[in-house]
């Protein structure tokens, strides 16, 4: 299944496609509740539950993302 936003591959498993989200106006990262800000859970994930090739596919995920919110604030 492709993202909503981003046309990236996200594989299977997902609970709505790309059509369900059109018909639905489905997007949960469109109101984050304040709780969801909070880094606290992910920091438990990653220490306690996480194997290492999750921690690595998460490193390279923030180092893009790092890089391309560097690239768009030059």
């Amino acid at each position: 299944m492709k993202h909503w936003k981003t046309k990236n591959e996200m594989g299977n498993g997902f609970q709505y496609d790309e059509k369900e989200h059109e018909e639905i106006s489905y997007n949960s990262l469109l109101n984050v509740e304040k709780h969801e800000e909070n880094t606290m859970r992910t920091n438990y994930l990653v220490r306690d539950i996480w194997n290492k090739k999750q921690l690595i596919e998460l490193r390279d995920f923030i180092n893009q993302e790092i890089e391309n919110k560097e690239a768009n604030d030059e």
